[in-house]
């Protein structure tokens, strides 16, 4: 009874009157979410063009540290170390260098692995054998201007001489004799590529 007597009590709509209020609140929450989606579309692209830019920034700072990182080469080429039958070492900078052997009746390989000097780390470039029919084998640089160690290494020990060259002018860098008891060493210099 007290139900009826407060269902009696609250106010009539006409039903089209509650119709109305109802297609214009849904009309105003269709504007509001068309709001909503077009500034999320505005800040998803705001984010990707900020994620591009920041890609790009960071390429740009990777290159300008690279740039920027303390080179070796130059404090060697001001001061390098003294040579030694283990050392082999160039004063001078070096185009295209080459290792070459100073005996035509050698008959062992020679196996060189070259490294990259930089001020944190030692980078390996490459291995090449230096075959027993060959005169000399031309390194492989990957880097110009950077200061590289060659480890080179023989199983026989022959006497002969092993020589850097320039291979742009052909001349002598730096040479290291080979002993029968002394079957490894290396040589160092600053290199650049030729192409």
């Amino acid at each position: 009874m007290l139900a009826f007597a407060l269902l009696m009590l609250t106010p009539v709509q006409e039903p089209g009157a509650a119709v109305g209020a109802m297609i214009d609140e849904v009309r105003r929450l269709r504007a509001e979410v068309s709001t909503l989606r077009i500034e999320l579309f505005q800040r998803t692209d705001a984010v990707l063009g900020m994620r591009t830019d920041l890609l790009a920034l960071r390429d740009e700072v990777r290159t300008a540290r690279e740039r920027g990182a303390p080179s070796v080469a130059a404090p060697f080429l001001a001061a390098p170390p003294s040579p030694s039958d283990l050392l082999g070492v160039s004063k001078t900078a070096g185009f295209a260098p080459r290792i070459e052997v100073e005996s035509p009746r050698r008959r062992d390989t020679v196996s060189l692995r070259i490294k990259r000097i930089e001020a944190g780390a030692i980078v390996k470039v490459a291995e090449v054998g230096l075959p027993a029919d060959s005169p000399g084998v031309d390194l492989p640089l990957d880097q110009n201007g950077a200061l590289y160690l060659v480890e080179w290494s023989t199983s026989e020990g022959q006497a002969y001489n092993l020589v850097l060259k320039d291979g742009a002018s052909g001349q002598p860098a730096a040479s290291v004799p080979v002993k029968a008891l002394q079957t490894q060493g290396r040589f160092v210099f600053v290199g650049y590529r030729v192409e």
